[in-house]
C-alpha cells in the first residue's frame, strides 16, 4: 500500500467515540478531495479532466460507440455526454462520423491525435473511485449502494438528474 493510500485510510477511518453523521462527513470529503486530486492530476498531464479521458479510453475500446452506449459506460446522461463529446472534438480528439446507410445515426471514434493522448495518459480509465468501487466485495457494494440511495433519498434532491452529471472532481 503507497503511502499516500495508507494516510488516506488513516484520515478516512472512524475515530471510536466520533457521531456517525460527522464521521460521513468526513469520510465523503476524503472521497471528494481524492475524486478532485486524481481529476487535476489528469489534468496536468493530459490538458483534459478525468472525465473526458475516461470518455476517450471507451471509445477506444470500443470504436463506433454512440452517443446513448457512451453515456452509459459513463453513467451520465446524454446531454451531458454530448456536451463532453463537443469539447474532445474542438480539441480534435474525437471524431463523429454518420455510416452512408443510415444518416440518422452517428458512430464516434478517437482520432490519432486522441490515441497519441491515451498513450500518454496517466490512469486508467474508470479512475479513482471506480477502481475503489470494483475491488469491494459485491455484498459490501449493494450495502453501500442501498445506504447512498437512501442518503440521497433523505436530502430530498431538487434536481432527480443529479446523479447523472459527472462529478467536477472527475468520478
Amino acid at each position: 500500500m503507497s503511502s499516500a493510500s495508507a494516510a488516506t485510510q488513516t484520515s478516512a477511518a472512524p475515530s471510536g467515540g466520533e457521531d456517525p453523521a460527522r464521521s460521513v462527513i468526513r469520510q465523503l470529503r476524503v472521497i471528494i478531495r481524492a475524486l478532485q486530486g486524481h481529476s487535476r492530476a489528469v489534468e496536468r498531464a493530459c490538458g483534459i479532466s478525468a472525465s473526458q479521458l475516461w470518455a476517450l479510453w471507451e471509445l477506444q475500446r470500443t470504436p463506433g460507440l454512440n452517443v446513448s452506449d457512451l453515456s452509459r459506460r459513463l453513467s451520465v446522461h446524454a446531454s451531458t455526454t454530448s456536451n463532453l463529446l463537443d469539447k474532445l472534438e474542438q480539441q480534435g480528439l474525437v471524431e463523429r462520423r454518420r455510416p452512408e446507410r443510415d444518416q440518422r445515426i452517428v458512430r464516434l471514434y478517437v482520432t490519432e491525435t486522441g490515441q497519441e493522448l491515451l498513450e500518454r495518459a496517466p490512469a486508467a480509465p474508470q479512475g479513482e473511485l471506480n477502481r475503489a468501487l470494483e475491488s469491494m466485495p459485491p455484498d459490501e457494494l449493494a450495502d453501500l449502494d442501498q445506504n447512498l440511495a437512501m442518503l440521497v433519498e433523505t436530502m430530498q434532491s431538487t434536481e432527480q438528474r443529479a446523479g447523472l452529471k459527472p462529478f467536477e472532481g472527475g468520478a
